[in-house]
């Protein structure tokens, strides 16, 4: 035993010194990680009173006319360029220091979704409350009382919940999304919706044949941008069931089945090639809008013609659907163009088609305008 006049080991000291140096480093990390967060809390703040503003100054410029002049066109057009640059810059500003990551878009159709800026379908939603607007003009005039739409490539549910409102109680819409983190988003948005009771979603790859297959994470301001394809440059997000469409659905989905909406960023040959023995089992009316993606094909020689073959052999006809990424397109929603017949050539692969198939024979689908 040491005695009390025994001076203490130099060990103990020196612990008793490094204890307390580390409560000092662990309360300044603290208070800097407090401050930082009061940083991070005022920064977000500016950025979200300024989005808003930005937002107001974007939307003053919108019409909901049917007809709007070119001349007018130009100036709203013009107009809209300066707020909505700094807009999407200011978003992926913020994103990039996690801000401004949830906000919830209210759609012209009367759904909110909860949007993840910056990615391009949930900036469009929460500014313009619209995305897509030719095809949701197509969806929504073509929808009605005991219909199924079935949506692949669902996303966060926009057309989903278009598609819900139309279909009516005896009516249905599957929603086929691949990505786990879309298909979240996905569940989230129906289930805080309505009408999200008409929905069944499924978290699977449309594919040619059963199995398994990986999904490749779009970028944070192109989420959409999510894929099975591998040669795109994406980061691996999971592995998920693949599963043709003709076993996902159900007889009496199929046969019900009035649009169905394939989004799938160049899986699409894929997808249709799962269809194929279900088309005889469609009803007469049946549409198929459809999104090729031919420069992202794996197989180069593969051309539009023969991934769409089965169908023009089955008497659909191919028509184009008219589409644009523009903002200032957004400006004047309800001014739609025609659905006309492709007249192009299917032997060419080009970096997109946007399609519709049909098996009403004329120059042009007839499409109701608001």
């Amino acid at each position: 035993m040491r005695g009390s006049g025994q001076p203490a080991p130099a060990h103990g000291g020196f612990l008793s010194c490094f204890k307390e140096v580390a409560r000092r480093i662990a309360r300044m990390l603290t208070a800097r990680t407090r401050t930082q967060k009061q940083t991070y809390t005022k920064l977000e703040s500016v950025a979200s009173v300024w989005a808003r503003f930005l937002r107001s100054a974007v939307r003053r410029l919108r019409t909901v006319d049917s007809s709007v002049p070119l001349a007018e066109r130009a100036l709203r057009g013009a107009l809209v360029v300066p707020p909505f640059t700094a807009l999407s810059l200011l978003l992926r500003f913020s994103a990039g220091r996690r801000h401004l990551t949830r906000l919830f878009g209210i759609t012209n159709f009367g759904a909110t979704l909860t949007c993840r800026l910056p990615d391009l379908i949930a900036t469009y939603i929460w500014v313009f409350g619209v995305w897509e607007p030719d095809l949701t003009r197509f969806i929504a005039t073509r929808l009605d009382e005991g219909d199924v739409f079935v949506d692949v490539g669902a996303n966060i549910g926009y057309y989903s919940l278009l598609a819900a409102r139309s279909v009516g109680p005896c009516g249905g819409v599957v929603a086929v999304e691949a990505s786990p983190t879309m298909f979240n988003e996905l569940d989230r948005n129906a289930r805080a919706d309505a009408f999200g009771d008409r929905i069944r979603q499924v978290n699977a790859a449309a594919a040619a044949k059963t199995g398994t297959l990986t999904i490749f994470a779009g970028p944070a301001h192109n989420e959409g941008m999510s894929t099975t394809l591998p040669t795109r440059g994406l980061r691996v997000e999971s592995t998920v069931d693949a599963i043709p469409l003709d076993q996902l659905l159900t007889f009496d989905e199929v046969t019900a089945a009035r649009i169905i909406k394939v989004d799938v960023e160049g899986a699409e040959p894929d997808v249709l090639a799962g269809m194929v023995n279900l088309i005889g089992s469609l009803r007469s009316d049946a549409e198929i809008v459809v999104e090729l993606s031919p420069d992202w094909w794996p197989d180069r020689q593969l051309r539009p013609i023969d991934v769409l073959r089965p169908f023009v052999d089955a008497g659909f006809h191919v028509y184009t659907l008219p589409n644009s990424y523009a903002a200032w397109r957004y400006l004047w929603p309800n001014v739609v163009g025609d659905v006309r017949r492709f007249r192009g050539d299917l032997t060419q692969r080009v970096s997109r088609l946007d399609l519709v198939l049909s098996r009403y024979d004329g120059d042009v689908l007839p499409v109701v305008r608001g």
